[in-house]
This record gives C-alpha cells, structure tokens and sequence, in this order.
C-alpha cells in the first residue's frame, strides 16, 4: 500500500520538568533502516510528521526527577497503541502499528 500517515506524538507530564526522550519511526522491511529522533525539551511536548502507510512508530521517555510521563501517538487524527511500561524507574514508552 503506497502512500502516507499522519502522525502527532504528544509527551505529557508535570509542565516545565525537563523531558529526555525519542522516538521511532520503522518499517516492516529489513532493507529500509529505523530512523530514531531524539527529544530534549520541556514538558508538554508534541511533534507531527508523516510516515510511510505501515509504518512502525514509537515514543520513550523520561523526566530527571522520575516525574510520570504520558505518551499518546495518533494516526491520521486517531490515538492509537497503549503505554507498554510503567514503574519507579521505567521509561514511558508507546507503539503505534
């Protein structure tokens, strides 16, 4: 299926901590790479971009103060995925497929 998605990935948290994280943008060919993009900023975040149809995206991240991060990813306007780790010391970390 040729064409694209677009994709807005939101990072949420306590406002202003500061936010170390990245996301995934993977196909689901071994020929073509991953392309990783890291995030370093302030909490709330978001970023929009489109991908491939089919594609692979994910997001992580982390706060110093081990602060909750939320993550939501959507697709053409649609969230998708679930948060896939939680806990004192995980990183929050979201797929979308």
């Amino acid at each position: 299926m040729s064409g694209s998605d677009n994709y807005e990935v939101q990072w949420s948290g306590s406002a202003g901590s500061k936010l170390f994280g990245s996301y995934v943008i993977g196909s689901r060919s071994v020929s073509i790479p991953l392309r990783v993009e890291k995030v370093a900023t302030t909490l709330p975040y978001k970023i929009t971009f489109s991908a491939p149809k089919n594609a692979l995206i994910s997001a992580a991240g982390a706060t110093l103060n081990q602060g909750a991060v939320e993550i939501k990813i959507f697709r053409n306007g649609s969230e998708c995925g679930k948060v896939t780790m939680v806990g004192s010391g995980a990183m929050a970390n979201q797929v979308c497929q």
